[in-house]
């Protein structure tokens, strides 16, 4: 990602693997624009029982998960939203939970969810036939 996109006030976790153009891991991709995820902001703020709202900063490219740092009071915390969005249209009666997994901070994320999931199509994906 282009340094100059990268915004100071994102948690440094995330600037960390941004700034050194760490951003494909498959099957995770990490943002290359700012608003690149901004769809699935929207989507977690209609469907989250907890009427929450994340900055999305990375989707799985074979599903509709997704990973979004989370704001209370309109600032940015360390912590990380593993959720799963259904894209349903119109006001969402929030009966379920998109929320899988949350995580401490960006690199707890890689390190439990991300690099596990790489491992898994690693196991079945030739590196050839990426």
């Amino acid at each position: 990602m282009d340094s100059s996109k990268i915004e100071a006030g994102w948690p440094n976790a995330l600037r960390w693997f941004l700034v050194q153009n760490l951003q494909s891991f498959t099957p995770w991709h990490f943002i290359d624009e700012p608003l690149e995820f901004e769809f699935a902001a929207k989507a977690f703020r209609r469907e989250d029982v907890s009427n929450g709202e994340v900055f999305v900063f990375a989707s799985r490219q074979d599903n509709d998960d997704f990973a979004g740092i989370e704001i209370i009071d309109g600032k940015l915390t360390d912590k990380v939203l593993y959720f799963h969005p259904v894209f349903g249209t119109g006001a969402s009666d929030r009966s379920w939970n998109i929320v899988n997994e949350v995580f401490e901070d960006v690199f707890e994320f890689v390190a439990k969810r991300v690099i596990p999931d790489m491992k898994d199509w690693a196991l079945d994906e030739d590196a050839n036939d990426l």
